[in-house]
């Protein structure tokens, strides 16, 4: 086309191509300007597609504005924000004393992040928008977010109470929960979990028993069994009905009313059996710091469930077997112990019951050993100590579940011929240093026999620099002898069973030891040394 020619173009046709380029570019240059606008317009409930709101605990909630019960939340939200006075900055005691909430509003791509500050103070509630600018919000406005869910992180009267029976969390059949809020009002707790009731049989150890999170202020039970009512009242008297052994009906209804802060009420039904309750027995009631007394215990099918308390801590826990139809578990008095008397505590379901154990005052002597300060720095040093620990460390911690032992222990020797008893303080004359001596030192012949004190199982048999060639039988329940210094000739080895007065080892001077041959026998619960003398005449003694 020639210059005459278009300067000749009809003006309808160039008013033509005009509308056609803005047909095509308008709708985006629209959008650029309204995509433009909203990023620099604060929060309008009628662009805002989602909004993630997560509380001052991190817990999160999502609402979609195409869902018409979030829409109403989210309505409700940008009327605080709207309603809300513009202030210069936020006072300096609010970021400390209050809840921060994070909203993220989403409108078009572009989220815009709002921080709001709560706490019990209705006046002095603020936000801060994404643009940094501060705001208070209302008294009103505060109230009545304070009485929505999304709120319940600042109280700790929102959670429902929890029963449990024997440990066991139990479900109500109904419930009902209300807190008040900061703002004055009451709100009604939603969520609560409930289940109807199950045909399984909840056991009672001992007592009829219901344990709350949150004591109910009146508590009423009604017990039925075969169509017939045993009782109907108040939960703090049917400890005088006599339930045990049988499988029983249960229906309470628990209320909280007494609390200005929450109210409540929750029904529960379930079926029981009131299990006969465990009775506890000492083995002995006196002592002397070094030995150990047997606590049995009745009525008892987890022993693992047992608790065991002493006052003065003795520091150390029992540990319970069953055997047969009781369980058990030794409980030594360290030899270091200088108390009269220690008050025992075992509990098993909802049974407590206290013993006292008599301590008799004991004076332990002293004794001189000569080693010589090589044979010392050879045996007896931290290295070897160390080593010995570490090697004995998982033989001490396991053992057998049943007795193995049977009446009265073996000395270990022929003669009986003690050079240096349990307890005593001894003194290495080489190097001067004092330690307390944990077994019984027998002057032997060297080859002489050692014989095992009572039935067991051999767990060791071996050397270390230590203790020298060594053996140790386990009795059960805990409960092990020790055999050390021998020589080389072991006839037994880890496995073996030995009955009371079996050969296991031969005397010799082998470990830290002096020159002259001696047997090293003590006795232990786990790893507790103590005393031998009184197994001897006694053995272990059990309530039977």
């Amino acid at each position: 086309m020639n210059k005459t020619e278009n300067q000749n173009m009809p003006k309808n046709s160039i008013l033509k191509i005009v509308a056609i380029v803005a047909a095509i570019f308008l709708p985006t240059i629209i959008g650029i300007i309204s995509y433009i606008a909203a990023q620099n317009v604060s929060v309008n409930a009628g662009n805002i597609t989602k909004l993630e709101i997560t509380d001052a605990d991190g817990n999160q909630f999502t609402l979609m504005a195409n869902d018409s019960e979030d829409m109403k939340d989210i309505n409700g939200f940008v009327s605080i924000n709207d309603n809300a006075e513009s202030r210069s900055s936020l006072p300096s005691e609010i970021v400390s004393d209050s809840g921060l909430f994070e909203f993220k509003y989403y409108n078009y791509d572009r989220v815009q992040v709002y921080k709001y500050y709560f706490s019990s103070d209705t006046n002095n509630a603020y936000f801060v928008d994404s643009r940094d600018n501060c705001y208070q919000i209302v008294s009103e406005d505060a109230a009545s977010f304070l009485s929505t869910k999304y709120a319940r992180c600042l109280y700790d009267t929102t959670a429902f109470p929890t029963m449990t029976i024997s440990e066991e969390t139990l479900l109500p059949v109904e419930a009902k929960w209300e807190y008040q809020t900061y703002g004055g009002a009451y709100v009604a707790l939603d969520g609560i979990e409930t289940s109807a009731k199950s045909d399984r049989v909840y056991e009672m150890k001992g007592a009829f028993a219901l344990s709350f999170d949150n004591q109910p202020d009146d508590i009423r039970v009604t017990v039925t069994a075969d169509g017939s009512t045993l009782y109907t009242g108040v939960y703090e008297e049917i400890v005088n009905t006599s339930l045990e052994g049988r499988t029983i009906d249960v229906h309470v209804e628990a209320d909280w009313y007494e609390n200005p802060a929450f109210s409540g009420k929750a029904t529960y039904d379930f079926k029981a059996k009131i299990l006969v309750p465990a009775a506890f027995y000492l083995g002995r009631t006196e002592v002397e710091p070094g030995e150990f007394v047997v606590i049995s215990a009745r009525n008892v099918d987890d022993p693992s469930a047992i608790k065991f308390t002493s006052d003065p801590d003795i520091g150390y826990t029992p540990v319970f077997f069953q055997d047969g139809i009781y369980a058990r578990a030794l409980v030594p008095i360290n030899m270091n112990f200088d108390g009269t008397e220690v008050h025992i505590t075992c509990t098993y379901g909802e049974v407590s019951q206290p013993m006292t154990l008599n301590i008799k005052k004991k004076t332990f002597g002293s004794s001189s050993i000569a080693v010589t300060p090589t044979v010392v720095s050879q045996t007896r040093t931290e290295t070897t100590m160390n080593t010995f620990k570490e090697a004995m460390a998982p033989i001490i911690a396991e053992t057998e579940a049943t007795p193995l032992w049977e009446g009265t222990f073996h000395e270990g020797t022929a003669g009986g011929n003690v050079r240096i008893g349990f307890g005593r303080y001894v003194t290495i004359t080489g190097t001067s240093e004092t330690f307390r001596h944990e077994g019984c030192d027998y002057i032997v012949k060297y080859g002489e026999d050692i014989m095992a004190m009572n039935n067991g199982k051999v767990v060791f048999a071996g050397y270390l620099d230590y203790s020298g060639y060594m053996v140790v039988i386990d009795h059960g329940l805990g409960l092990k002898s020790w055999y050390a210094h021998l020589n080389d000739n072991i006839p037994v080895q880890v496995g073996d069973t030995v009955a009371k007065g079996d050969v296991i080892g031969h005397g010799g001077t082998t470990g830290f030891t002096s020159l002259d041959p001696i047997c090293h026998i003590a006795v232990s619960v786990y790893d507790v040394p103590v005393s031998q003398y009184d197994l001897w005449d006694n053995g272990v003694q059990m309530e039977q």
